[in-house]
């Protein structure tokens, strides 16, 4: 059955942890017609694994397979055929209308529906909470650690929010979050040891003109710490525009370094599930001419992918 989907043109929104973990599991399996789709100032923290490093350096290769990117959506069959993944940060609308994909798998985990259809494609695949299964795609894929981890889910059904997976102890105080909108600065790097209470790094808080006329110093800085001691396993590039709320970083209280340049466990077992989405679902392919999403954007900024 899977060779069937080896043709297959398959549009990953969302470069990031999982979203990599989809697309290198995807070509490993034969299925190499992958074109991920970034915004221009990626915000994954877990960088040694994601391709969305590819639009810092041009390309990023995650456990043996590599992402370039490209600027032209035109050159994207050439890179397929010369045996790597594509990526680029063209606005969704654009690349949907320039190359319609027969599989859309949804990765940027925003936990909730931007807008997202059925008619994205022919077969629309959501990993996590945020879409039903029927209106907004036509699979949808556990994303939390536990027995379920990987299920697809059927016609009808949706996932729930749920906090960070329990480790030691700790769940939510793992993740460290930006408090306001800046430019997160660190001299810090994935794989540093830091002790609870030490600063990660800083945000340069952004001013508006107004701001500015009422004396606001311009340099204003917001320190960054760490809320619990441990191993930093994903930490958001240096020199990043980020909004209040948006994910830094996370530390593992383990201490573990052995596995930061691997796709995690979980990662691959989404992975799995996406695979088998796309198996449920080889009916659908070309049963009908994919529909461009009106509007969607990856740009910097956009509401629909923050």
């Amino acid at each position: 059955m899977i060779e069937l989907l080896h043709d297959a043109r398959v549009l990953v929104r969302g470069a990031g942890e999982l979203g990599s973990a989809v697309a290198a599991h995807l070509a490993r399996q034969g299925i190499s017609r992958v074109l991920l789709v970034e915004r221009p100032f990626p915000t994954a923290v877990r960088r040694n694994v994601c391709f969305s490093e590819a639009v810092f350096e041009r390309a990023k290769t995650v456990d043996g397979v590599t992402a370039r990117f490209v600027m032209m959506l035109s050159d994207i069959d050439r890179l397929h055929q010369l045996g790597d993944l594509a990526l680029t940060t063209q606005p969704l609308g654009e690349v949907l209308a320039t190359w319609p994909p027969d599989v859309y798998v949804e990765a940027t985990m925003l936990r909730a529906n931007w807008g997202l259809t059925v008619d994205a494609a022919p077969v629309v695949i959501a990993l996590g909470p945020g879409y039903q299964v029927g209106a907004a795609c036509h699979a949808v894929v556990e994303t939390v650690r536990g027995p379920q981890l990987g299920r697809v889910l059927s016609d009808g059904q949706s996932l729930e929010p749920a906090p960070p997976a329990e480790i030691l102890g700790f769940t939510a105080e793992r993740v460290i979050k930006a408090q306001r909108t800046g430019i997160f600065r660190t001299n810090h790097e994935i794989g540093d040891r830091i002790e609870q209470g030490e600063k990660v790094g800083v945000l340069v808080l952004l001013f508006v003109r107004e701001d500015l006329y009422r004396g606001v110093p311009v340099d204003s800085e917001y320190p960054v710490v760490a809320r619990i001691g441990g191993v930093i396993r994903g930490l958001l590039r240096d020199g990043i525009p980020v909004a209040a709320g948006d994910r830094l970083g996370d530390v593992d209280p383990r201490g573990l370094t052995d596995d930061l340049a691997h796709i995690s466990d979980k990662a691959q077992r989404v992975a799995e599930g996406v695979l088998e989405a796309m198996v449920l679902n080889t009916h659908l392919l070309r049963a009908r001419q994919p529909v461009p999403v009106r509007g969607a954007s990856l740009r910097s900024g956009s509401p629909t992918f923050r």
